[in-house]
């Protein structure tokens, strides 16, 4: 009886770690899921804490942003003292940056606070939860005091960690585009460089490769950069991919299974993987065909041929290089100015929400001045909202071409079909802006649209 118990004890204790390591993943599964799939919006609180993250994985000697967004009621004072000093164990804190109070809308206003994290260089692979935390806040109308929490966020740390960049992805035919592969993992994982070495990059060729390693703490860093062209655009698909890259890694023999431990052959691996990267061929670029000419004597000119031709020119290229310097010199004396401080960006969910209000606010009516109007203000709304997330000003996103948008998503946030109705919603508002009259087939259908482009958008959603 007495070693039957002592079994039974140690079998509960397994089990118990194997139910709350499964609950962990699926915990982490789960917040993952629902970060993808959830749209925020206003509730009748005073006080609302939306918090955003980066990046759902984290390695070792790696920041993690995560951004909370304050939302709070006109007449509700929020004590911010102490927010750099929350508890968030196990991830400390190594800096954060308190943003602007600004407008959200007629009835509250916002502030964005953004906490730079780390874990620490001793802890294991796992799910781990940036846990909640609460500000409290008092209402000067009722004089009533109150608190709001924030949700807990699920990271991933995971011992490798990859990355992906081109320096360019618009290209002619034989153009040379930089690819750089960037790989961070702990000392205690082994690469197998066997399947780095036979990367297939069809249908891409690669004319270079060169390797650097480096250690950064704890972590070694190996930056692989490639040398790519494509000669010649075959296949079915007219966007070619430089593709998908899979690694393989395994651990020490302190990480290995007892089966890989008993038999000296055998490798656990495990794989991580980068995502493919579209590249658009540009096949404007043509040569021009220049005829020669045949031999000609020496050619006379007139007076007025050579004021024109010759002095007339002279001149403007002289008050063109006065204008030129004039203009330096003034930027010149600009730099040295102070400068005043930039106000916090507008994020995406303010964005968004403004957007949403435009589209509640706009009511199809047989005045065809009010339907412009609204049409503008949701040009503006759109606009605007696809600027933030493309990273762009919205001076920039207000004035730039509808065609010159994909030119802007240098960093690859969307996919070929959200592109494809982005530029069919904002080609459509052009249309009826610069259109006599607005129908409602037209506005329905323009709405559709946006609503399609909002489900592919949403924050959460992008890569």
């Amino acid at each position: 009886m007495k070693y039957t118990g002592i079994i039974l004890c140690i079998s509960a204790f397994f089990l118990g770690n194997c139910f709350i390591h499964a609950n962990a993943q699926e915990q982490y599964k789960a917040m993952e899921q629902a970060a993808e799939e959830r749209e925020f919006a206003l509730i009748d609180r005073p006080l609302e804490i939306w918090t955003f993250i980066d990046d759902y994985r984290v390695i070792t000697g790696k920041t993690l942003h995560v951004t909370a967004q304050i939302v709070w009621q006109l007449g509700i004072t929020v004590n911010l003292e102490g927010v750099d000093k929350i508890n968030l164990s196990p991830f400390r804190i190594e800096g954060v940056t308190l943003g602007e109070r600004q407008i959200f809308d007629n009835k509250h206003d916002y502030m964005v606070i953004t906490y730079a994290l780390s874990l620490p260089s001793d802890i294991q692979p796992g799910i781990y939860s940036v846990p909640s935390f609460s500000l409290s806040y008092r209402d000067e109308v009722d004089k009533t005091e109150g608190t709001s929490t924030s949700a807990p966020v699920a990271i991933k740390k995971v011992p490798v960690l990859v990355a992906a960049k081109v320096d360019k992805d618009v290209v002619t035919l034989g153009e040379r585009i930089n690819y750089v592969l960037t790989i961070r993992h702990e000392k205690n994982v082994k690469l197998l460089w066997e399947s780095i070495e036979k990367f297939n990059f069809s249908p891409f060729e690669v004319l270079k490769k060169e390797v650097e390693e480096s250690t950064e703490g704890t972590i070694e860093m190996i930056v692989i950069n490639y040398t790519l062209s494509l000669y010649e655009q075959g296949g079915k698909k007219k966007t070619p991919e430089i593709p998908g890259l899979t690694i393989l890694y395994y651990g020490d023999a302190r990480t290995q299974s007892n089966t890989a431990k008993a038999d000296s052959s055998y490798i656990e691996t495990k794989e991580v993987k980068t995502e493919s990267i579209p590249i658009i061929i540009n096949n404007l670029l043509k040569a021009v065909d220049v005829p020669l000419e045949g031999i000609k004597g020496p050619m006379l000119y007139s007076r007025k041929h050579v004021f024109f031709h010759e002095y007339l020119p002279l001149g403007g290229g002289i008050i063109l290089l006065l204008f030129l310097g004039v203009t330096k010199l003034r930027s010149l004396a600009g730099r040295l100015l102070p400068v005043p401080p930039k106000p916090a960006g507008e994020t995406a969910q303010i964005a968004l929400e403004r957007l949403k209000n435009t589209l509640k606010s706009f009511q199809f009516t047989d005045d065809d001045q009010i339907n412009q109007k609204n049409i503008h203000n949701t040009n503006k709304a759109l606009r605007a909202y696809t600027g933030t997330l493309l990273g762009i000003s919205n001076e920039m996103a207000q004035s730039i071409p509808t065609s010159s948008f994909p030119h802007c998503d240098t960093q690859k946030q969307f996919s070929a079909e959200t592109t494809t109705i982005i530029l069919a919603v904002l080609q459509q508002l052009d249309g009826l802006i610069f259109g006599k009259h607005i129908n409602k087939d037209a506005f329905d259908k323009i709405l559709l649209g946006i609503e399609e482009m909002i489900r592919l958008t949403s924050p959460g959603l992008l890569k």
